[in-house]
Parts: C-alpha cells; structure tokens; sequence
C-alpha cells in the first residue's frame, strides 16, 4: 500500500512543471502540519488556512532564494562579543511558536562592558511563521533604539534568512514582506543601525528572555538583570 502511494506521488509530480512541483509540494507540507495540529493538539485548521499557509511559506522561500543569490556569505559568531566602545549591542530571538497560536520573543539591549541596559520579553497571539516572529522581535527592537534615543546600535539576530533578505532587494508580498518594509524603513532613517547575523549560540540571553516571557505580564521591559540571566551574562561578559 505505501509502495503504491509512493509510485502515485512521483508519478504525479513528475507530469508537473517546476512551479506547480513547488506549490504541490508546500501544500502537502501545510496539510500535514494541520493534520499534526489536529492529531496532538486537537486544534482545527480551515482550508483557507492551510491554503494561504502553503501560499505565503513559498513565497517566502522563493524570496529567500533570491536573497541568497544576492547576498554574499556574511560573517558569523558563535559566540556572544562585546559591542566596541560608544556602541550599544540589541540581540533578538523569537525561538518558539506555540501551536501555531502564540509568538513569543525576547530582546536584550546593552553596552561595550556587556552590561544590560533595557530588556524585553513579550508574547503575541498570532498565527505568524517562525521567520515574521523573528522579523516582529528585530521591529519591536528598532523600535525601542529609536523612542530610547539610542545610536550606534548594532543588532544581531540568528535568523540568517532575516538577514539576507533585509539586506537584499527581494520583499515578499505577504505578511513577512511588510515586516521587512518596516525594518529597512527603520534602517533608512538610522544609517547607525547594524543588523548582522551570529549563531544560535551566540544569542542565548535573548533566547532565555523569550522562552520566559509567559511567565511575565505582557509586554515586561525591565532594567536589572535577572536572576535566571545573571550566569549567561556572566559567563559572556567574561
């Protein structure tokens, strides 16, 4: 029986163009992420969703295909570095979407020394992908460089799609794209804001302020360190 669905699936693919292999291949995705939330979640997903889910996913990827053509290999940490003097460091991370319905992330502003200055942890009730979590948190963080007056900011995320895209020509027509609007309109106005891309290790504070943002009224900004981030800061600054 298996055997049989295999040979039908690659035979059906096979009559398809490039385009239509895509878009079949991406709404196959999307209906088993709506049969998965439905199995372990006991949450319903419309059609409608799941179509536009498939939709707005590959439009998405084809625009990070782009992206990467354009876009020469950037540097990258995997460890966290002190900004250089006179300059603020901001990571962001938005690490979990939870059953599609919540996007939480977290946001850590701070100095040459490695010493916090503001920091943020907020959660959404949104259906948004992991990528527009991401590119909401780095909003919200340009956002908050600009109304604290700050300059010299440089942010990192570990998304480096994120990067790639802002940084190329390409923006999606979706939701995504009118995050990266927002972004680039951000940077345009503030040509000493620096988004760069580090790896996942090198961005554990903002990854442990967004994992604990249910545990805080929503929005929490706060000015102290925490006691469930001192030793990552510790460790870092050191």
């Amino acid at each position: 029986m298996v055997n049989n669905f295999n040979v039908m699936l690659f035979e059906f693919f096979r009559r398809l163009s490039s385009t239509q292999q895509k878009s079949a291949a991406m709404l196959l995705w999307s209906l088993w992420k709506s049969r998965n939330s439905k199995l372990w979640d006991a949450l319903d997903t419309s059609s409608a969703f799941t179509v536009c889910r498939a939709k707005d996913t590959l439009q998405e990827w084809s625009c990070m295909q782009r992206a990467k053509k354009q876009v020469q290999n950037l540097p990258c940490l995997s460890s966290w570095t002190k900004p250089p003097v006179g300059m603020t460091k901001c990571n962001v991370d938005a690490p979990t979407c939870h059953n599609n319905s919540i996007t939480d992330y977290g946001i850590c502003f701070r100095n040459h020394l490695g010493e916090l200055l503001i920091g943020k942890s907020d959660f959404l009730l949104s259906s948004a992908t992991i990528l527009e979590a991401e590119t909401i948190a780095l909003v919200e963080s340009l956002k908050m460089a600009t109304t604290n007056g700050m300059h010299e900011v440089l942010f990192e995320t570990d998304s480096r799609t994120l990067v790639d895209v802002i940084k190329s020509n390409a923006t999606p027509q979706n939701e995504f794209g009118d995050l990266i609007i927002q972004c680039r309109s951000f940077l345009n106005s503030n040509p000493d804001f620096v988004v760069s891309y580090i790896r996942r290790q090198a961005n554990k504070v903002a990854h442990n302020i967004a994992i604990a943002s249910l545990s805080h009224p929503s929005p929490h900004v706060f000015y102290h360190v925490t006691t469930t981030l001192y030793s990552t800061i510790l460790d870092e600054i050191n």
